[in-house]
């Protein structure tokens, strides 16, 4: 390891830090009122979304309030390819040292390490400086594989730190990167030719921020392939170990092309053989939570309103993103589908734990989210609200109704009539669904 390359690696980031700007992100906020306590902050999520320049950010925040000294800076990107070298905790503790001995100055240190997970067994150097240096540094750290943070963060650093998840943009945030104001109602009508034009693209395309600056719709395509195929060689099939990549791709290939759709994990395993691929249950269940744990899709488990009880025996994959639906699925013939993972994702984005609920007679609401106060609120979402669908999407409020009285009811469509309905004796509340996840 060459000290002065990396002495220059210190020096370089802590220019770039200095002159980083953008928009701010919802998450912003919430991990810098956590600076100055005393747990580790830890951003997680998936590829791209956005992590690295999101504490970036934060640390700009600091420098520029004068609270971190631009000298006491270290960012370490540990994707870097100068710091191939630094695989063990012995190297990034010397790292750390030469930081201290060429940059820093008294005062508090801030120190950010981006994809830690690189490094193996990352967890002993940070409860070191943890507990040795505590009062005098802030650490920050990012990951982009769920398994590996929290095998560590289980053990070593249990009860040292604060996890902040990063989702790709929000919808909000969208437009606010594309200088498209929504701050009130009036303004919503105002640009709403833009903005519908705006969800259509970010329907289709999704919110994982450098395909913003690409114009050409195949070229984006290209890059959320790229994106995926990475995920794939590098968070699961390395990470992993696995050996049949071919039924693993397939796995994927189906969870993304039936995302939001019931499935089994005995029909994935039918698919795979249907294809020609051996397959067992037991690998199939194993491959679906890689990509679990590698932040590119969610699980949402079935619940019974009749039965009041989480049914693990089915359940919904949604993506991480919408766009990347685009590359197994066409925009053209699931217009529902993406609406409701758009629901999902800012469901997930509000802290809530969206289930999709059942009934025996086939009944199903899109979504129930359990409160502490409420109960459970209840969504069904659609394009259009149309006679032929008013039995369907109402009808099963109505049936939830008697075992799910408390808790809020919402149909979110893209109509703008936002009257309530009601349905057999029950009141349905309407919301256009953009205005929904704009909250205006």
């Amino acid at each position: 390891m060459d000290n002065r390359t990396i002495s220059s690696l210190i020096f370089e980031w802590q220019g770039i830090v200095q002159r980083r700007q953008g928009i701010e992100r919802e998450l912003e906020p919430r991990l810098l009122a956590a600076i100055g306590s005393r747990p580790i902050k830890i951003v997680t999520g998936f590829r791209r979304s956005g992590k690295s320049f999101l504490v970036q950010q934060v640390a700009k925040r600091l420098l520029d309030s004068a609270a971190i000294l631009p000298a006491n800076l270290l960012y370490l990107n540990l994707e870097d390819f100068r710091l191939m070298e630094v695989t063990t905790p012995e190297r990034l503790n010397q790292v750390y040292e030469l930081f201290l001995s060429v940059s820093a100055q008294p005062g508090k240190k801030l120190l950010i390490f981006d994809e830690i997970q690189n490094v193996a067994n990352w967890d002993r150097f940070i409860r070191t400086i943890y507990e040795r240096d505590g009062d005098e540094v802030e650490i920050i750290l990012t990951g982009s594989n769920s398994e590996l943070l929290s095998s560590e963060l289980g053990s070593n650093l249990a009860g040292r730190f604060i996890e902040f998840f990063l989702q790709p943009f929000s919808f909000r945030e969208y437009l606010t990167w594309h200088r498209t104001s929504v701050g009130s109602a009036a303004e919503f009508q105002r640009n709403r030719r833009e903005i519908m034009a705006g969800f259509h693209d970010f329907l289709t395309f999704g919110g994982l921020p450098e395909q913003f600056t690409i114009s050409d719709n195949d070229a984006r395509l290209s890059y959320l392939s790229g994106i995926i195929s990475k995920v794939i060689l590098d968070d699961v099939v390395r990470r992993f170990r696995v050996d049949n990549v071919t039924l693993l791709e397939k796995v994927f290939q189906y969870l993304m092309a039936n995302a939001g759709n019931v499935t089994t994990f005995a029909s994935l395993t039918r698919h795979a053989k249907a294809l020609g691929i051996p397959a067992k249950n037991e690998t199939v269940i194993a491959y679906c939570s890689y990509f679990v744990k590698a932040f590119a899709l969610f699980e949402a488990s079935r619940f019974s309103w009749k039965q009041n009880r989480v049914f693990s025996d089915t359940r919904k994959y949604y993506s991480i993103d919408t766009g990347l639906i685009t590359l197994y699925r066409p925009m053209a013939d699931n217009l529902g589908v993406r609406l409701e993972q758009c629901v999902f994702l800012e469901l997930m984005r509000r802290g809530k734990t969206p289930m999709f609920a059942t009934n025996d007679a086939g009944r199903e609401l899109d979504f129930v989210t359990p409160d502490d106060q409420r109960g459970y609120d209840k969504y069904q979402v659609t394009a259009t609200l149309t006679a032929e669908d008013e039995k369907r999407e109402l009808g099963a409020f109505s049936s939830a109704d008697p075992w799910l009285q408390r808790g809020d009811n919402l149909l979110l469509s893209l109509d703008d009539d936002e009257s309530p309905r009601q349905w057999q004796g029950v009141t349905i509340p309407r919301c256009n669904l953009v205005r929904w996840l704009l909250d205006i």
